[in-house]
């Protein structure tokens, strides 16, 4: 698909983001991110909060440095710009470098806020030698992809950011003490979700009926895509564990599978386990919201975590969480209370928690309850953006100080 040019977001009322003529005067917030190939919570709430700037004064650009963004991200805002960029050490990072700085001097774009890797580094330094006073950085994760080169590079890169907002307070601290980010420049902005756009387009009759489960099977489903730190794998062994005291039971996992090898090795898993016909591999799932519905519990077992936009949805959903205490996700998951929470790589822990709310349906509705008033009064997708609108109104307001 062509990127589309690049243009302002539309005000909140229309749906696909172009804003009106006097948008041009308003101040500009340029998103870098590293890819719209694959949407995951950290794309998804990029487009949430560009989404929500117009209301507050501002105009957003969003500039991805892979080819082939998602039909998804499209169908989330239509201005798209690209920047292939292979390699941030190579010569055709040159000419992205130049094509970027052309964006950001013709738009006037006032605040840079970066998404990722690359973004952070080649980004952050474009940015600055164009002239940008104020750059964010994201962090969603306690490093998990960084290579030894970016060790290095976010180290030395430190001074350069006004501001690094990270998802839960774990991903904070480990951001402050690996990075040497100064404690007055980073904080905590928790991912929010939005209730109200939590409509199914199908029924959980038809839901099940697809997926070939029983309405009287309890159906226990885990989102995440295929990779090894996902901890599939866990999920596969509890489900085994899990199976002996419930054999009706049956266990979903949705999610693009991004690592064919550990899918193959995930499925012969699960048939050395003698549960291939309990476990349902999905790959990508459109209504997510439905299949939500459609299931008696969430698991996430994941071995590393910055801040689980899909246990959010989960918990809005009403459905009870188990999950490992790992990252963020003891800031979102009260244990005993919207979920529980078990030890990393611990699938007997798992099993029994899941065995336990299989058990009980009045259980699971009380946490599930809970789940959805705790995601309400603390986890909306109104304070996220506020948050961000708070930060960029600081750093401006700081500056208009600081001029003569």
């Amino acid at each position: 698909m062509t990127a589309p040019t690049t243009t302002d977001l539309r005000s909140p009322s229309s749906t696909s983001g172009i804003a009106d003529t006097n948008a041009q005067n308003l101040p500009c917030i340029l998103f870098i991110v590293d890819q719209l190939t694959e949407l995951g919570g950290g794309e998804r709430s990029l487009f949430e909060i560009a989404k929500g700037l117009p209301a507050f004064g501002y105009r957003s650009l969003i500039v991805t440095f892979r080819d082939n963004p998602a039909p998804a991200a499209y169908a989330l805002c239509d201005n798209i710009t690209i920047l292939p960029l292979a390699s941030c050490f190579s010569f055709k990072a040159l000419f992205t470098a130049l094509q970027l700085r052309r964006i950001i001097l013709r738009e006037q774009v006032t605040v840079v806020h970066t998404f990722f890797e690359s973004s952070d580094i080649f980004g952050a330094v474009v940015a600055r030698i164009s002239g940008v006073k104020h750059l964010i950085s994201s962090r969603r994760d306690m490093g998990i992809l960084r290579s030894s080169k970016h060790k290095i590079a976010y180290r030395l890169l430190a001074p350069l950011y006004s501001a690094v907002i990270t998802v839960s307070d774990t991903v904070r601290d480990w951001h402050r003490q690996t990075d040497k980010i100064a404690a007055d420049k980073i904080k905590t902005i928790h991912n929010g979700l939005a209730l109200d756009r939590l409509h199914p387009r199908q029924s959980t009759k038809t839901v099940r009926d697809q997926l070939g489960v029983a309405c009287t099977s309890p159906l226990v489903t885990t989102i995440s895509n295929i990779n090894p730190w996902k901890g599939v794998d866990v999920f596969v062994s509890t489900a085994a564990i899990v199976l002996k005291q419930h054999p009706g039971a049956m266990f979903a996992v949705a999610g693009d599978w991004t690592d064919m090898d550990h899918l193959h090795a995930l499925q012969a898993a699960a048939s050395n386990l003698g549960i291939a016909d309990r476990m349902l591999f999905l790959g990508r799932v459109d209504d997510i919201a439905a299949l939500l519905l459609a299931s008696d519990v969430f698991a996430l077992l994941s071995r590393s975590e910055g801040m689980p936009n899909v246990v959010l949805e989960a918990m809005a959903a009403g459905l009870p969480v188990v999950a490992t205490a790992v990252g963020g996700t003891p800031e979102v998951v009260v244990d005993g209370v919207t979920g529980y929470l078990v030890p990393n790589e611990d699938s007997e822990a798992a099993a029994e928690r899941i065995g336990q709310l299989i058990s009980d349906p009045y259980l699971r509705a009380r946490i599930g309850d809970a789940g959805i008033t705790h995601i309400h009064n603390h986890f909306s997708l109104e304070k996220m953006i506020r948050s961000h609108v708070d930060l960029y109104d600081s750093l401006l307001a700081r500056q208009s100080k600081e001029q003569p």
